[in-house]
């Protein structure tokens, strides 16, 4: 059976509420690709925190209803229009779209991803990886310096132990629990704390009381309060996001006392406004992922069907590392 011979189903949120109001439903088949576009049957796509919070209508950005789900998949051309030259038909690609299973991209959207790599695997970093070594350049992580990594079991969290690593830092990982614990330490971190009951005095008695240079913080709410506490003199605090539920609010007088600095930002406004440099990072990206540099983690893969369960598993902070939906 050819590809596109396969009902087009997409996962469509339609209105403002939460995940267990998305709908699988079939789309129109895609026309031929225009100018300058290529044909996807996409592969696999990866579900993430930041969708839960556009489908409550909640997200810095908004989006217009209705609208397909997801923002990160990975597939193989079927077909080129006029003016693509750099890609093929056949070629395997990571694009930003989500969970349709053929759609028509720009050619410009789409990273080449090398023989050999799993698209599945493929699909299931590019978010978490590009966000996590976008904040460490930006935080310009040094070589022996202290990164503590908040939600170090989570998708982005686990990006940011493997990249620190990789940068030469010592890592600091936080996680809810025991199990989580032990799938971060299979990445090297050299301490895991628990953080039920906090976690600032164990950093400063790692640090030598100087706390931590670089803080990783996908949590916000309690977490970082907490984090602003045991943050080094001249230290960078990144503001990923805000899995708790409540965005930070920064006490200034004790980033005033520590010389320190909070760096907010986000992938999709890197891709927006430097897409030239959100590319280079991807490329870079994606020849560490083909070389064995960087090991995504996969905890679920499920069928589109089942997005509404997968979801679910993200709102009951059962997820280590990444949900993927299979869209084959």
């Amino acid at each position: 059976m050819n590809a596109l011979d396969k009902p087009n189903l997409a996962a469509i949120c339609t209105r403002s509420g939460s995940h267990l109001d998305l709908v699988v439903q079939a789309m129109p088949a895609p026309k031929p690709p225009g100018l300058g576009e290529i044909q996807v049957a996409l592969t696999a796509s990866g579900l993430n925190f930041s969708d839960l919070v556009k489908f409550r209508g909640h997200y810095q950005v908004q989006t217009k209803l209705p609208f397909i789900v997801g923002g990160e998949a990975s597939g193989r051309i079927e077909a080129v229009g006029p003016s693509v030259r750099d890609l093929s038909i056949g070629d395997a690609v990571l694009v930003p779209t989500g969970w349709v299973r053929f759609q028509n991209l720009l050619a410009s959207q789409a990273t080449k991803v090398p023989d050999g790599v799993d698209l599945t695997v493929a699909a299931s970093f590019r978010q978490n990886y590009q966000t996590a070594i976008d904040g460490l350049r930006r935080a310009q992580l040094r070589p022996g310096e202290t990164l503590l990594v908040q939600g170090a079991a989570g998708g982005v969290g686990l990006a940011a132990v493997d990249l620190g690593l990789q940068m030469g830092a010592r890592v600091i990982g936080v996680v809810s629990t025991e199990a989580k614990q032990a799938v971060v330490a299979r990445y090297g971190a050299q301490t895991i704390l628990l953080g039920d009951q906090g976690f600032r005095s164990e950093v400063l008695a790692l640090t030598q009381g100087q706390g931590a240079d670089v803080i990783f913080d996908p949590v916000g709410g309690d977490v970082f309060d907490e984090s602003v506490r045991c943050i080094a003199p001249f230290g960078r605090i990144l503001v990923v996001g805000f899995v708790s539920g409540r965005p930070a609010l920064a006490k200034t007088n004790h980033l005033l006392v520590k010389d320190a600095v909070v760096i907010g930002y986000t992938v999709g406004g890197l891709r927006k406004h430097r897409p030239e440099e959100a590319e280079r990072q991807a490329q870079t990206l994606m020849r560490w992922l083909a070389a064995d540099r960087i090991k995504p983690f996969i905890s679920h893969v499920l069928e589109l069907e089942e997005i509404q369960a997968g979801y679910q598993l993200i709102v009951d902070r059962e997820v280590v590392g990444k949900v993927m939906i299979d869209l084959t």
